[in-house]
């Protein structure tokens, strides 16, 4: 009986003494997300879309002239 308390008193003296330390932390710190593009509102871009819409304009008022399509 002695010895079965003398190896339990051994044991939680084992269990208690061990110190935990924390694990390292081995993952990379997190990366900043980009940064949105600007948008591109220029007055070339303005120019070249009003020019894009005068064309397709004009090819669509030649189409219903030549009666291809219905207006």
């Amino acid at each position: 009986m002695k010895r079965l308390a003398f190896v339990l008193a051994v044991l939680a003296v084992a269990a208690c003494s061990k110190t935990e330390t924390p694990k390292a932390d081995t993952t990379p710190p997190a990366m900043a997300p980009t940064p949105a593009p600007a948008t591109a509102d220029s007055a070339a871009m303005k120019m070249a879309d009003s020019v894009a819409k005068a064309k397709a304009d004009s090819a669509h008022k030649d189409s219903v002239a030549k009666k291809l399509i219905k207006p």
